[in-house]
């Protein structure tokens, strides 16, 4: 009779540990329900953290879908070249991973080879954009999955202090291959200025136009993870953007400056440690 009993315990006990274990999983993987406003829940936390540590401010992580997190929302979309209609779907999901590219149509593109050309599946681009046929015209904007290469050291970069390493080794003057990390584009830039972080502009128009690839074809603030090479030492950075402040280089179509920051770099404004950059500084390290 104990035995029995102490059976049906064991059981139940083990029931209970799996369900707390699903529950702890399911609230660290970055959910894919499709959210808007109205929208209350763990879910919405994740999603306005997500915004939050990419520079998009919800003003809060209440779990609430309110007009902030609609702002947030939109704003991203407007960044990645998503339709801005404020709702988290699949596409807005799948960028704020990290894991997708716009593509516009071109003469002669068709899902196949569009898929083809990225490694995925017609059916996935499909799912992400909410298409409901395989024709579609030269233009149009397709949200495109990218698959995230293995974690390995050759993908990661040092994550060395701005103060006593990197603003050591990427002086002023000096030229960077920047790699980012989430679309594998490359581009030149050159450091021009900064103290509490590196200001930087790109070498020529067409590390501009490389750059501003790497953002969906519109500049915005948004913090991307990349990688800086400097004469062959590669560190794990963070840089927004958009062009602001001044410029030395004027044939390069960039009409202005963009920040880099490392490991403990502040912003000039306010003199403090952006928890965005820093945050994306750590993804470029593989942490």
């Amino acid at each position: 009779m104990h035995g029995r009993r102490n059976y049906k315990l064991s059981i139940f006990a083990l029931v209970l540990a799996f369900i707390i274990l699903s529950a702890n999983l399911a609230g660290t993987a970055l959910a894919e329900s499709t959210l808007s406003w109205g929208s209350r829940g763990n879910e919405v936390n994740q999603l306005q953290q997500k915004l939050t540590d990419l520079g998009y401010n919800t003003y809060g992580i209440d779990g609430i879908f309110g007009k902030n997190t609609y702002s947030a929302v939109t704003s991203f979309q407007k960044a990645r070249g998503l339709q801005a209609d404020g709702i988290a779907g699949p596409a807005t999901w799948a960028a704020l991973k990290g894991g997708s590219n716009v593509y516009v149509l071109k003469s002669g593109d068709s899902l196949n080879s569009v898929a083809a050309k990225y490694g995925t599946t017609p059916q996935e681009i499909i799912r992400l954009n909410g298409l409901t046929s395989w024709v579609l015209n030269p233009g149009t904007r397709l949200v495109i999955p990218v698959s995230t290469p293995s974690r390995g050291g050759a993908r990661y970069g040092e994550m060395a202090d701005w103060w006593t390493v990197a603003s050591q080794v990427f002086t002023i003057g000096t030229t960077a291959t920047i790699t980012d990390l989430d679309s594998g584009l490359t581009y030149r830039v050159v450091r021009k200025g900064g103290t509490n972080h590196a200001d930087c502009q790109p070498l020529t128009a067409a590390d501009t136009a490389k750059m501003k690839q790497a953002y969906g074809g519109s500049w915005s603030w948004t913090r991307h993870a990349i990688l800086v090479n400097v004469n062959g030492r590669v560190f794990a950075a963070s840089q927004n953007g958009m062009p602001h402040g001044g410029r030395s280089i004027y044939d390069n179509n960039f009409n202005g400056h963009f920040c880099i920051h490392f490991l403990n770099s502040r912003t000039h404004g306010t003199n403090r440690v952006d928890p965005a950059h820093q945050a994306a500084v750590h993804k470029a390290a593989g942490r």
